[in-house]
């Protein structure tokens, strides 16, 4: 357990607090109101039957062949919005906080947990808070300058403002700088409350009606550490054979291994039983399917980079719970844009030593095209070729951000390559707005979805950007101006697109045609009952279950519309 972990108690507590701030909209432009628990909100990991009943007329109002029902459903959903949508409302974000959502498949997990809960946790273990930067620092650490966690007023808005995005205009610091800022100064209580911020994101996801969620922290160190020790000098691309065989031959390694998948299992285990998971009430929160990516700071020092990588091949292969690699940091960093091209050219490497022999089964995603002319470097030209790398050098099977498309080299050729890969976009409206002030008809949001390239809405640091993805919902709906049925593919896409085994419900997700042993007939609905095929086929996959689960979900809460 984490050396200031609380009881489950204290911890359930807080979360029920962060729940209650969210829903009261009272934590942001983005945070949604409190609604009723949303029907139909059953497991992630099985086969979840709409409320209403099933069969001809399903739904009181309707009796008409099961398909017929479903469309009119959908059709009453999406003039309710569209009535809604003519302005920002409470009704609005009502409806976006009770439509069921897939997965959250660019998440930060330290960036996720809003300040007001790190000041609770920090205040439970005793953690002070310097004055002047607003940096936090170990109990023992507490003087006239550190002081004690306060109670609401002025120091504590100074702090949520210093610890988020809330309140913040920009002006001699930019929004760019204050995001990344953040993570410094909250990072010491962030980084004794995993299980705690791993329960937290959980618990707002299941009060979202959100299925799934990848994660993303830091992982592989003990394996980074272990080639940092080995290696010495400058690391190239033609030193990658030899220092890869010297990391796996070193008898440090099968126990560097086992010490970093070990942070992996005990994250998973701890966060659940802080929840009361195995109880006989586990909370809706323990119903949110939870994997992680492993995060690797672009701006470590290459060997380290390498290492972290390798581990996270390797804890893939030893455990489910680890589904991705990813690196993260500023894009626009000068050591994240001087070592671009070879940290693909590391991806390139261990796709052939893992992925091509079947040794491992990692996915790849990265943050690619995260970047304007204003923030890069004086010289760079990291706009033209991230997106392209990432993808045929990084073997990226998803793309973070991907706002800078249309300035990449022959980004018609690019998009193209997107679509016939099934490479999908994690678009994170909020944080492309605060970040990078690329919002509305500067977002290659309608591009993407013009060339045909799978998107999904995703929450990035929704703790530091005070949204949810209620909020990303909300944000489509006024800035991009996007339709129910567009918000719903996109849920569908997330699931189709998530890093998960086995296979598809659908046949054509953008045309929502499941199966055959899955598809609707006059009497059973997708989404609903299964029939004995249909079971047989979700039994085989765990994506299929997923989406199942989901498709039950829309027809509970269209039934209600």
């Amino acid at each position: 357990m984490s050396p200031h972990a609380r009881s489950p108690l204290s911890s359930w507590r807080t979360l029920l607090v962060t729940a209650v701030v969210l829903g009261a909209g009272a934590c942001g432009e983005n945070a949604v109101p409190d609604a009723e628990a949303p029907t139909g909100a059953g497991s992630g990991g099985s086969v979840t039957t709409a409320a209403g009943g099933g069969g001809v007329g399903g739904g009181a109002d309707c009796v008409l062949p099961a398909p017929d029902c479903a469309a009119m459903w959908e059709e009453r959903a999406a003039s309710r919005f569209d009535e809604l949508a003519n302005a920002d409302s409470e009704e609005l974000r009502a409806f976006l906080h009770a439509v069921p959502k897939g997965g959250d498949l660019h998440n930060h997990l330290t960036g996720s947990v809003y300040a007001e809960t790190m000041l609770e946790w920090g205040a439970e273990e005793g953690n002070c808070i310097d004055q002047s930067t607003h940096v936090a620092v170990f109990p023992g650490q507490c003087s006239a300058q550190n002081l004690a966690v306060p109670s609401p007023g002025p120091f504590y808005d100074a702090i949520v403002g210093a610890w988020s995005m809330e309140g913040f205009v920009p002006g001699v610091e930019t929004g760019h700088d204050h995001f990344f800022a953040t993570f410094g100064k909250f990072g010491l209580i962030a980084g004794y409350n995993r299980w705690q911020s791993v329960a937290d994101i959980a618990a707002r996801a299941a009060s979202e009606n959100q299925l799934y969620i990848e994660t993303m922290f830091n992982l592989g160190r003990t394996v980074g550490e272990l080639s940092t020790d080995i290696w010495a000098g400058t690391l190239t691309t033609a030193d990658l054979p030899g220092l890869y065989a010297d990391i796996i031959e070193s008898p440090s390694f099968a126990a560097a291994i086992d010490e970093d998948v070990q942070q992996v299992t005990s994250t998973y285990d701890g966060y659940r039983n802080l929840l009361g998971c195995n109880g006989a009430s586990p909370p809706t929160a323990c119903e949110v399917e939870v994997r992680f990516t492993a995060q690797v700071s672009r701006t470590g020092a290459k060997d380290m980079v390498f290492g972290q990588l390798i581990s996270a091949f390797e804890m893939a292969s030893r455990t489910p719970l680890i589904v991705a690699a990813n690196l993260s940091s500023p894009e626009d960093h000068p050591t994240s844009i001087n070592n671009y091209t070879l940290h693909m050219e590391m991806l390139d490497f261990l796709h052939h030593e893992y992925t091509a022999t079947g040794s491992s089964p990692l996915h790849i995603t990265l943050h690619a095209g995260e970047l304007t002319p204003e923030v890069l470097p004086v010289g760079s030209d990291a706009n033209t070729f991230h997106i392209r790398q990432a993808i045929e050098l990084g073997h990226a099977e998803r793309i973070g951000h991907g706002l800078d498309v249309l300035s990449e080299t022959d980004s018609a050729g690019l998009l193209a390559e997107m679509r016939d890969r099934g490479v999908m976009v994690e678009v994170c409206l909020s944080s492309n707005t605060q970040i990078l002030e690329v919002s509305g008809p500067e977002h290659p949001l309608s591009t993407y979805f013009d060339e045909g390239i799978p998107l999904a809405l995703a929450t990035d640091d929704q703790g530091v950007s005070r949204s949810s993805m209620a909020g990303e919902y909300a944000r489509a709906a006024l800035d991009q101006m996007l339709g129910y049925r567009r918000l719903k593919t996109m849920a569908r896409t997330s699931l189709e697109h998530a890093f998960v085994p086995g296979d598809s419900l659908w046949v054509s997700p953008v045309d929502a045609l499941p199966v055959d042993a899955c598809a609707a007939t006059a009497d059973d609905f997708v989404g609903e009952a299964p029939r004995p095929a249909c079971e047989a086929f979700l039994a085989t996959s765990e994506k299929a279950r997923l989406q199942w689960a989901l498709e039950g979900r829309f027809l509970a809460f269209e039934r209600q519309q």
